[in-house]
C-alpha cells in the first residue's frame, strides 16, 4: 500500500501520456533504481492490464532512512509534493493536508541546473505522434519528477504557456542522449556531496555533448535569461585584480611613482622545512614606499590622480588652441583664456596639483609667446607673475624651463615708450600706441588684459601703475637668486637706470611746488617712474652684489668692472633721489596711497648703497660729491626715529593695532639702514666727519617742501647733536632691539670722535652723564656689547654662507679668493676689526679723561 501511494503521481502522469499517444523515452543513462521504476511505469502505460505487483526500488532522495527501517514504518505521503504541476491532480489517500510547495520546488529545480551531470530529457514521439515538448534538464534523482511531459496534465499544458509550443510540432526532435562525462568536475565540493551542486556552472564546451546546443533557446527559466547564456556567464570566471594589472600594465605606467617590482611565486608546501640545493634560505620581504609591504595605492592617491587627469582633460582644448600651426587670433584667444582661468583661486589651486603650470608655459612658448608678439608676450609675462604668487610653484617652473632667460630677454627689449600695458595705464592716445607698433586689434586685446590684471589678478594695489616690465620683474624677483646669470645683469641695469634717471627732476619739480608724479595723461608716461618696478630691480641688483647670482670665477672680475662703470652713469644720484622721493611720499598726505611701495623702495635703495660703499672709498666719495647727500642721510635717520617713536608709544598705550606695530618695526629697519650707510661713509672718508659737523638740522623738522634738500627751520642744530639725542633715547630703553641700536650708534660716535678733536668736544658736551669719564664709560660699555654681538653674528653668517656654498658648488668652482661670498667674509672680518678698534680708542680716551 505504501509503494502504490509513492507511485501515484507517476501513474497519473503516465496515464496522461498514454492518452496522447506519447511513449516514454529510453532512460538507460539514469540511475539503476530510477531506471527500473520508470521502465515498469512505461510498460504498464502501454498495456491495458494492471501493473505487476513486483516491488519497486525506492529512490534515495525520495525517502529517508535505511531499507530495514522503511520495512517497519509506512512511507510519507509525497503525492502533493509537485502539486504545482497539475492543478487537477488527484489527491492521494493521505490524511496530511496539501501545502503550497510550488515555490520551494521551483527554486530547487532552478538551482539544479548547475549540476555537473545534467542531461537533457525530452520526449520522443513515434510515427503519427504529436504534442511532444522540450523539458528542463534536471539532476538524475529528480528527473523522474521534473519532466513536464510526464508530470503535467493536459489541462496544465493548455493553461500554462510553454516556449516549446511556439515551435511547430512536426519539427520537434530530441538530440541523441549521450552518456555524461565521468570526470566532469569530479573534484568539486558541493553542498550535498557529488549528487547535486548549486555553484558549479556547466561548461559551454559540453553543451553540444549533452544535447543543449540545439534547444538552448527553448530552455527559458522564469527569471528571463536563456539556459545557455546563463551557463556561459556563470562558467566564465572574472580576472583577478592582479591579472588585470599585469594585462593592462598598471604597474609599468609612466605616472606610477613607485618602482616596478617583480612578484615572486609563493613557496611550495612540499619544500617546507627542507633546504633545497641552490635555493636561498628565505625570501626577503619587499618594502615599498612609506614602509608598506604591498604596492597598492591609497584611495586618496587614486582619487587625486583621477581628478588631475580629469582636470587636464577639461583644459585640453586650451592647449589645442595654442598649436603653433594655428591662426594667430586663435592662439591669442587661448592664451588670454589661460590667464583668465588662472585668476580664479579654485582653478589655480587645481592647477598646482597637476602638471598644468609647466605644461602651459611650454605650450605658450611653443605658440610664439616671448618671441616678439605684443599680445602673446604680455600674456606670457602676466602668466609668469600669476605663477610667482607661490614661490614653490615658481621654483619648479624655473628649474624645468627657460623661465628666467626668457623674462630677462623680454625685459631688455622693453622701455616706457614701447611697453603696452604702461601706455594703456598712462592713457596714451592712438598715435602713441601706433608709434609703439600696437594695432587697433591688439589694443582691444591688451585693454582686456590690462583690466584683468587690475581687477581680477589681485597682484597689485590700486595705486600701482601696471606695466609689462612690472609683471616681468615681479616674477624674476620671486625666483631663487642662483637662477640668475651674469650675462643677464646688463638688461637689469639698463631698465634700472632708465627709471632712476627720472627721479632727480621730479624732486626738483616737487621743491618748486609741482606734484612729485605728474597725473596720468598722453604726455606723462615719459616722465613717470614705476616705484614697484624700481623696487624689484633694486632687490635683484642687491642679490647680485651679495654674490647670490650664479657667477663663475672668470666672470667675477668682469662683474667688478661693470659695477665700477655705474659710478659714471649717475647711479648714485638716482639712488639718493629715490631715497628723497620716498621720504617725500611718507610725509605728504596727498601721496598716502604710495606709502607702502615707497617704504620698500627706500629700504632697497639703502641696501644697495650700503653694499656699494662698504669698504670702498671711491663709492663713498661719489656719494659725498653729491651736495645734499649727507643732509639727506641725516634727515632719514631723524625722520625714521621720530616716526618709530610715535607709533611705538601708541602700541605701548594699547592705542595701536598690529599694523602700527609692524609699521614701527619697518621704521626701525630704515633707521638702521641709514645709520649703516652713514657709518660706511665716516669709516672710509675722513672728510665725511667734517661734512657731518657742518650740517644743521632741526630735530622736529616737519619736512616741508623747502626742507627736502636741506632743513631751513629756525630751530636747527648740529647734526652731531641730533645723533646724540637719538642715541640717548635708545640708551634709556630696555628693548633688545634698542640695545643693538644704541651699540651701533656708540660705534658710530666713536668713529666720529676718532682723529676729529672738534667732533670729540661737541659730542662729549651733549652725551648723557654727569662727568666726562661717566659719559665715556657708558659709551664704551655699549660699544663693547655691540662688538661681542657683531662678532658672534658675523661668524654664524659666515658658517651658514660657507655651508650653502659647499652644497651648491662643485670643488672645482669653489675659489675662496675670487668668489663674491669670499669677499663678503673678508668684509665681515674687517668690520669686526673696526669695531674692536673703536673699543680700544674709547678705552684709551676714558683713561686719559681721568
Amino acid at each position: 500500500m505504501v509503494r502504490s501511494i509513492a507511485l501515484a503521481p507517476q501513474t497519473v502522469g503516465l496515464m496522461a501520456v498514454a492518452e496522447e499517444g506519447t511513449h516514454a523515452p529510453p532512460a538507460s543513462h539514469l540511475s539503476k533504481s530510477l531506471t527500473r521504476s520508470l521502465t515498469s511505469a512505461a510498460e504498464s502505460a502501454e498495456r491495458p492490464s494492471t501493473p505487476p505487483r513486483r516491488p519497486l526500488a525506492r529512490s534515495v532522495n525520495i525517502t529517508e532512512g535505511s531499507p530495514r527501517s522503511m520495512a517497519r514504518k509506512s512511507a510519507k505521503d509525497l503525492s502533493n509534493l509537485f502539486s504545482f504541476a497539475s492543478e487537477t491532480a488527484d489527491a492521494g489517500p493521505s490524511s496530511i493536508p496539501a501545502k503550497a510547495q510550488g515555490g520551494i520546488a521551483r527554486r530547487m529545480l532552478a538551482r539544479s541546473r548547475t549540476e555537473t551531470t545534467v542531461i537533457s530529457i525530452s520526449s520522443t514521439s513515434d510515427q503519427g505522434s504529436a504534442g511532444a515538448s522540450s523539458v528542463h534538464a534536471t539532476p538524475s534523482k529528480l528527473r523522474g519528477f521534473r519532466s513536464d511531459s510526464i508530470i503535467a496534465s493536459p489541462s496544465r499544458r493548455q493553461s500554462t504557456p510553454s516556449p516549446s509550443k511556439a515551435q511547430p510540432q512536426d519539427n520537434v526532435s530530441s538530440p541523441p542522449i549521450l552518456p555524461t562525462p565521468v570526470n566532469a568536475n569530479a573534484n568539486v565540493r558541493t553542498y550535498a556531496g557529488t549528487s547535486r551542486s548549486f555553484l558549479v556552472a556547466l561548461p559551454q564546451s559540453q553543451a553540444g555533448t549533452l544535447g543543449l546546443d540545439t534547444h538552448a533557446h527553448s530552455l527559458v527559466d522564469d527569471t528571463g535569461p536563456t539556459f545557455g547564456a546563463s551557463q556561459e556567464d556563470d562558467f566564465d570566471m572574472r580576472e583577478s585584480y592582479k591579472e588585470l594589472r599585469e594585462r593592462w600594465g598598471v604597474d609599468a605606467s609612466e605616472d606610477d611613482p613607485r618602482p616596478v617590482s617583480s612578484v615572486s611565486a609563493s613557496p611550495s608546501p612540499k619544500g617546507k622545512g627542507k633546504k633545497r640545493k641552490g635555493m636561498p634560505d628565505d625570501t626577503p620581504v619587499k618594502v615599498f614606499a612609506y614602509g608598506m609591504t604591498n604596492d597598492l595605492k591609497s584611495i586618496t592617491e587614486l582619487r587625486s590622480k583621477g581628478e588631475s587627469r580629469r582636470f587636464l582633460d577639461e583644459v585640453g582644448y586650451l592647449f589645442e588652441g595654442l598649436d603653433a600651426k594655428g591662426a594667430l587670433g586663435v592662439r591669442r584667444g587661448s592664451a588670454l583664456e589661460i590667464v583668465t582661468k588662472m585668476c580664479d583661486v579654485d582653478f589655480a589651486r587645481r592647477a598646482k596639483t597637476t602638471d598644468f603650470l609647466g605644461r602651459a608655459w611650454e605650450v605658450l612658448r611653443g605658440a610664439g609667446a616671448g618671441d616678439g608678439d605684443k599680445v602673446l608676450d604680455t600674456t606670457l609675462a602676466f602668466y609668469a607673475a600669476l605663477v610667482a604668487r607661490d614661490p614653490t610653484d615658481l621654483l619648479d617652473l624655473a628649474a624645468k624651463s627657460d623661465f628666467t632667460f626668457t623674462l630677462h630677454r623680454m625685459l631688455a627689449c622693453l622701455e616706457r615708450s614701447n611697453d603696452p600695458l604702461w601706455l594703456l595705464s598712462m592713457k596714451a592716445d592712438n598715435a602713441e600706441l601706433k608709434a609703439a607698433g600696437i594695432t587697433k586689434a591688439e589694443t582691444t586685446l591688451l585693454s582686456n588684459l590690462h583690466r584683468l590684471v587690475r581687477k581680477k589678478s589681485g597682484l597689485f594695489d590700486e595705486s600701482d601703475t601696471i606695466s609689462s616690465r612690472l609683471l616681468m620683474s615681479q616674477a624674476l624677483v620671486s625666483v631663487l637668486p642662483s637662477t640668475h646669470r651674469f650675462p643677464q645683469l646688463g638688461a637689469l641695469l639698463r631698465t634700472l637706470l632708465s627709471e632712476l634717471t627720472l627721479l632727480p627732476s621730479r624732486v626738483d619739480a616737487y621743491v618748486s611746488g609741482l606734484s612729485l608724479f605728474p597725473p596720468p595723461g598722453p604726455l606723462s608716461h615719459a616722465d613717470t617712474p614705476s616705484l614697484l618696478h624700481l623696487d624689484n630691480c633694486l632687490r635683484l641688483f642687491d642679490s647680485c652684489l651679495l654674490g647670490s647670482w650664479s657667477v663663475s670665477a672668470e666672470e667675477v672680475e668682469t662683474l667688478s668692472v661693470k659695477v665700477e662703470e655705474l659710478r659714471q652713469r649717475h647711479l648714485v644720484e638716482g639712488l639718493l633721489a629715490l631715497c628723497v622721493s620716498c621720504a617725500i611720499i611718507q610725509m605728504d598726505g596727498e601721496l598716502e596711497g604710495h606709502r607702502a611701495v615707497a617704504g620698500k623702495c627706500m629700504e632697497s635703495a639703502l641696501r644697495v648703497l650700503i653694499n656699494l660703499t662698504h669698504d670702498d672709498p671711491e663709492w663713498c666719495q661719489a656719494i659725498l660729491d653729491q651736495g645734499s647727500s649727507m643732509a639727506a642721510v641725516m634727515q632719514l635717520v631723524i625722520m625714521a626715529h621720530r616716526q618709530r617713536q610715535v607709533l611705538q608709544k601708541q602700541v605701548n598705550a594699547d592705542e595701536g593695532d598690529d599694523a602700527d606695530a609692524d609699521t614701527a618695526a619697518r621704521w626701525l629697519d630704515r633707521m638702521c639702514l641709514a645709520l649703516g650707510l652713514l657709518t660706511n661713509l665716516v669709516q672710509a672718508l675722513p672728510d665725511a666727519k667734517l661734512a657731518i659737523t657742518e650740517i644743521l638740522i632741526d630735530f622736529d623738522c616737519p619736512h616741508k617742501r623747502g626742507c627736502v634738500l636741506g632743513c631751513h627751520c629756525p630751530g636747527r642744530t648740529s647734526a652731531l647733536t641730533c645723533l646724540v639725542q637719538v642715541y640717548a633715547e635708545h640708551a634709556s630703553s630696555s628693548s633688545e632691539l634698542d640695545i643693538v641700536v644704541r651699540g651701533h650708534m656708540a660705534i658710530l660716535l666713536g668713529l666720529l670722535m676718532e682723529h676729529a678733536p672738534d667732533n670729540q668736544q661737541i659730542l662729549l658736551e651733549v652725551l648723557p652723564g654727569t662727568s666726562r669719564r661717566e659719559k665715556l664709560s657708558t659709551l664704551l660699555q655699549h660699544a663693547q656689547e655691540f662688538t661681542l654681538f657683531y662678532v658672534a653674528l658675523t661668524r654664524k653668517m659666515a658658517q651658514a654662507r660657507h655651508r650653502s656654498q659647499m652644497a651648491e658648488e662643485t670643488p672645482s668652482e669653489a675659489h675662496e679668493d675670487t668668489h663674491p661670498s669670499a669677499a663678503s667674509m673678508r668684509r665681515d672680518s674687517k668690520g669686526e676689526a673696526v669695531a674692536k678698534g673703536v673699543v680700544i680708542f674709547l678705552s684709551k680716551l676714558k683713561d686719559r679723561s681721568s
